[in-house]
């Protein structure tokens, strides 16, 4: 998908881009990619303000959507990546809609945490009774088990911040935002985050 598609709704999946009450200055991609780097996401294989500007499509969506944009790029993969940050990734919520889906999740999750290899038992199932799906895994000697709700259609915005916080390592904490179907993930010290949560959320409604 195009970068300007996945920003070309806002979070609450409306066409229309949501009115400023009170214009914002937008930072530069540079003083975003500094603050970033202070809070514990330092760019991978040397990406810098020229590499964000010089792609248009890039350039524009930093700008429109600060921090957010930014840090979904830090993300990205496949065709036309910038870098791929060991510590973020994204969330499709359109495809974690079935039992095998939340343990797929629960594994790429735990890869942008580092905790894989303290990753185990990973299993998914549904129970029709409750209307519920489950997800249960084991993280080093603690056992999880999970209930989103069930839903053929949209992840559980309600149960996916627990998954996002429960492959953390340990002195690690997650900060996310959403923009149109997605969610982007980032997993920093816990001293950083919620400086980071703040930021995301104070650009979110660009998203």
């Amino acid at each position: 998908m195009a970068l300007n598609d996945v920003f070309a709704r806002h979070s609450d999946g409306s066409p229309d881009s949501p009115a400023l009450v009170t214009p914002a200055i937008r930072p530069s991609a540079r003083e975003q990619l500094a603050t970033l780097d202070r809070l514990g996401l330092s760019a991978q294989d040397g990406v810098t303000e020229a590499d964000l500007v010089g792609d248009k499509e890039v350039a524009q969506a930093v700008r429109r959507h600060p921090y957010v944009a930014a840090l979904h790029c830090l993300a990205r993969d496949g065709d036309g990546q910038l870098t791929h940050h060991p510590h973020v990734t994204t969330v499709d919520l359109e495809h974690v809609v079935g039992p095998d889906s939340y343990p797929d999740l629960v594994r790429k999750l735990a890869a942008a945490a580092g905790s894989t290899a303290d990753l185990g038992e990973v299993h998914g199932g549904v129970d029709h009774e409750r209307s519920r799906w489950i997800v249960r895994f084991r993280l080093g000697r603690i056992t999880r088990e999970l209930h989103p709700r069930l839903d053929h259609d949209n992840a559980d915005l309600e149960v996916l911040p627990w998954i996002f916080d429960a492959v953390c390592m340990p002195g690690q904490a997650s900060a996310y935002v959403r923009h149109g179907q997605r969610i982007t993930v980032a997993y920093v010290p816990r001293w950083h985050v919620d400086e980071l949560q703040r930021v995301l959320d104070r650009w979110a409604f660009a998203a």
